[in-house]
């Protein structure tokens, strides 16, 4: 008997017109089942976007507010009623919202906003890493949560897409106690799968519109995909859209840990790409320099002796810095010593870094950038990184 694949939608959408974009929606669900598929009349649905920061849409860090229209209006044509939440990293809901622009929409079309502030023990599905984790309670009080991802590089994480995209359920301060608390990638992945399985979304619809590369989540660039992406599940769409940008699953650790747990939609085998081809859209985009997978089988001992050779580490851009404290108050380890003068940038403590990068998604100026370790930039010169 054939196993039943996981399907993945992607459909082509070249701009943020407002019309076009509830087309490529409609187009990219049709093969799913259309939104009426995963939404019920009555149904209150929790719209999660990717909602980091304060940022307007000239920066492609948030879920842009024309995706987040499409899927509200298609929402309410299927007779449910839409709330929208996340818990920032920097700011507030209602600052982010007002920024990026998805205010207009909200109060256009009577969305709820629904901040993440009340975090409660939830225990993890059978088979996670962890028994229990602190969650939003508003984000388990809906009937349905529809996952927004945006499209993005990440300087930890490889890609921040679907999966990661959950992590907004953590309530804010908590966040980078959790980087302390996983202190390597692997580790970290494993949190995020268990955070997804818990708080499971029923459809994940992804803006790939315009993208985001190199030193992402923030301070990357814009890179035009043009595509938009559907499916059931997080972890297989994040596999696809790895593959979309050419990036192995090995240097992907969600998905190196989605696939070592034997998690569904964690192979290639598992899953049916419906719509665009992933050869016809394939388009490699620059990653984070921070990048390097040649640790994940080594040995503790031998990872904790290699480390300020093999990872890299966040500088500080005296040019560019205005001394503002964000990544400062933001280190889970207080490894950033900013100068007593403002305006001098300050410095990074190697030993106490544990390259997570929380300080490069706050910075506001994009006054960090990522510099490789010695044996990193060595292996990276011979392709071995």
């Amino acid at each position: 008997m054939a196993i039943k694949k996981i399907p993945v939608s992607i459909t082509r959408c070249p701009e943020y017109d407002p019309e076009k974009v509830q087309a490529a929606l409609k187009q990219c669900l049709a093969p799913l089942g259309g939104m009426a598929a995963y939404v019920s009349p009555g149904a209150r649905v929790l719209l999660k976007p990717n909602l980091l920061a304060p940022l307007s849409t000239e920066v492609p860090v948030t879920t842009h507010p024309e995706v987040i229209r499409a899927v509200a209006l298609d929402v309410m044509e299927a007779g449910a009623k839409v709330y929208i939440g996340d818990s920032p990293a920097v700011g507030t809901l209602s600052m982010v919202l007002k920024k990026s622009g998805i205010l207009t929409v909200v109060e256009e079309l009577g969305i709820e906003p629904v901040p993440f502030r009340t975090p409660v023990s939830v225990s993890v599905p059978e088979g996670g890493i962890f028994k229990s984790l602190r969650l939003a309670a508003e984000a388990g009080s809906y009937d349905v949560i529809l996952n927004l991802p945006k499209f993005k590089t990440h300087s930890m994480m490889s890609l921040t897409l679907a999966v990661k995209n959950m992590f907004g359920t953590v309530v804010g301060g908590a966040k980078p106690a959790w980087h302390l608390q996983a202190q390597d990638q692997l580790r970290f992945a494993d949190m995020l799968l268990d955070v997804w399985r818990t708080l499971p979304p029923a459809l994940n619809i992804m803006d790939g519109i315009i993208a985001m590369e190199g030193r992402g989540p923030s301070s990357g660039d814009p890179v035009k995909l043009g595509l938009l992406m559907a499916s059931s599940s997080s972890l297989a769409m994040d596999l696809v859209a790895g593959k979309i940008v050419d990036l192995p699953f090995e240097k992907h650790p969600v998905l190196y840990q989605g696939r070592a747990r034997g998690l569904a939609g964690g192979r290639e085998e598992e899953i049916e790409v419906l719509g665009e081809a992933v050869e016809d859209v394939r388009r490699a985009i620059a990653l984070p320099k921070s990048i390097s997978r040649v640790d994940y089988k080594l040995p503790d001992w031998m990872r904790s002796y290699l480390k300020n050779s093999l990872n890299a580490f966040p500088r500080l851009d005296p040019e560019l810095c205005t001394s503002c404290g964000e990544c400062a108050s933001i280190c889970p380890t207080e490894a950033i010593a900013l100068h007593r003068k403002p305006g001098h940038g300050g410095v990074v403590s190697k030993d106490k870094c544990i390259s997570c990068f929380c300080c490069l998604e706050v910075c506001p100026e994009r006054a960090i950038d990522v510099v490789p370790g010695r044996l990193q930039r060595v292996l990276k010169k011979f392709n071995l990184a």
